[in-house]
């Protein structure tokens, strides 16, 4: 399916669907789609011509090619059940992605944490570097996208549905093999084929940058391409090392390259090693790439303040897997001396029945630890497993509270926090609304103060 044909895309309020539209339009591309209701994002959609409309609806355009769906999407969605009358092609949002990338010199970011914050890293160390990441970012207009001027084009590679099987880039880093999706795959061994067979992708003259993991550094042997290893090891081609100005990435040809990161956490500083390796593989020396990344200061939903009252800080995460929860947690207490009370809002039954224990043992490295009961997107209800799933996991030095719902959690918090504390929300669902919520609250309770964030 080739040219710059007619398309539309069914959801395209969402932030993948959003950010494709936007670069589809870029590229030349006649773009239109709609959205169960009316939305912001809508409304800079229609700044940059795309035809965006609330509500699904069988009055497609009357020149449209082709249909983009992502995964989530119904079949018996009016457009798509339109479309399929006409005989239209449906792609899969990933084939558009792929199409996309076409022309340009493919880069994508894999693994099972950390992926949008080192896709970000590595645009902004290439420069001018089009781009599509699954969190929002600068230059993206509230979006994961950008169109830019040079060769390369950096892609979030999405395992969850297995759809990064459909790009086919030049290189890529592969952060971590862990077993998120639990419903998508019935072992961490499928979890590891659907990555080897992404890395098989990759030319014979490309690059497999491995992550610190053990997994992800097998693979990336395996797989017979160029491998650049990140951690400790003989095999190594540089390891995060910490020195008396914070953390620097310690070559084998003996370079110490500082990394002056504003975003926390030693998780952070090995997704900066990834993408440095990539990025000198591109072209750009560590010594480059690390001073473009100077005033990087992450992207949507991870680690992000919300808001600032009376000495107390409220940030959000996106954090949704206890590996992540764990490093988010880590993160913290580099920056923070005082209480941390951690607000989580598990996501998808499959994934908090299979993980609640790991859940328990990363959300112990909080003060207080408040779950609400799961956000189940696109699973159905399971009676056996709410908050407390987690909750009995976590151990007694942590104070532990089951909130059904986020109103319930935040009468916890409000009850609980004092100055000096951080607040963390953390999960893949609505709980990103709670941090706005929290400061306003705080603001009514200690004055407007030194607030901050929106």
């Amino acid at each position: 399916m080739t040219g710059r044909r007619p398309i539309h895309l069914v959801g395209i309020g969402g932030a993948g669907m959003s950010g494709l539209a936007r670069l589809a339009a870029a590229a030349g591309y006649s773009v239109s789609g709609t959205d169960r209701s009316e939305s912001p994002t809508l409304d800079a959609l229609r700044q940059v011509g795309v035809q965006a409309r609330a509500g699904h609806s069988a009055a497609l355009p009357a020149e449209t090619a082709a249909i983009v769906v992502s995964t989530a999407v119904a079949e018996d969605t009016p457009d798509l059940v339109e479309g399929r009358r006409r005989g239209l092609p449906v792609m899969h949002r990933a084939d558009l992605l792929a199409e996309l990338m076409r022309g340009h010199r493919g880069l994508t970011v894999a693994g099972a944490h950390g992926k949008s914050t080192t896709s970000a890293m590595l645009r902004l160390m290439l420069g001018g570097a089009s781009a599509c990441i699954g969190a929002t970012i600068e230059g993206g207009s509230g979006t994961g996208a950008v169109w830019g001027d040079g060769p390369w084009f950096v892609a979030e590679a999405d395992e969850s549905d297995r759809s990064l099987l459909k790009l086919a880039p030049h290189a890529t880093i592969l952060l971590n093999v862990d077993h998120d999706h639990h419903s998508t795959y019935a072992s961490i061994d499928e979890v590891e084929e659907v990555f080897a067979a992404h890395l098989a992708t990759v030319p014979s003259n490309g690059l497999v940058v491995a992550g610190p993991d053990a997994r992800a550094w097998r693979l990336a042997v395996a797989s017979g391409r160029p491998c650049r290893l990140i951690g400790a090891g003989a095999d190594a081609w540089g390891d995060v090392v910490d020195v008396d100005t914070g953390r620097a990435l310690n070559l084998t040809d003996g370079r110490l390259v500082e990394l002056p990161l504003m975003v926390p956490g030693r998780h952070n500083a090995t997704n900066a090693a990834c993408a440095i390796a990539l990025a000198d593989w591109c072209g750009v020396p560590p010594e480059v790439a690390t001073e473009r990344l100077r005033d990087f200061a992450g992207v949507g939903r991870r680690f992000e303040l919300r808001g600032e009252v009376a000495g107390i800080r409220i940030v959000d995460d996106y954090a949704h897997h206890p590996e992540e929860v764990a490093a988010t947690l880590a993160g913290a207490r580099e920056t923070h001396d005082g209480r941390i009370i951690a607000v989580f809002q598990p996501h998808l039954f499959s994934r908090t029945r299979a993980l609640a224990a790991a859940f328990g043992e990363a959300l112990a490295a909080a003060d207080v630890a408040i779950v609400t009961d799961v956000y189940a997107a696109r699973e159905p209800d399971d009676p056996e497993i709410d908050g407390t799933t987690v909750t009995r996991t976590i151990p007694s030095g942590t104070v532990a509270v089951h909130a059904p719902s986020l109103p319930d959690a935040a009468r916890e918090v409000l009850a609980r926090v004092r100055p000096g504390d951080l607040v963390l929300t953390i999960g893949a669902g609505d709980i990103t609304t709670l941090g706005q919520e929290l400061t306003l609250a705080l603001q009514n309770q200690y004055g407007d103060g030194d607030s901050a964030g929106g």
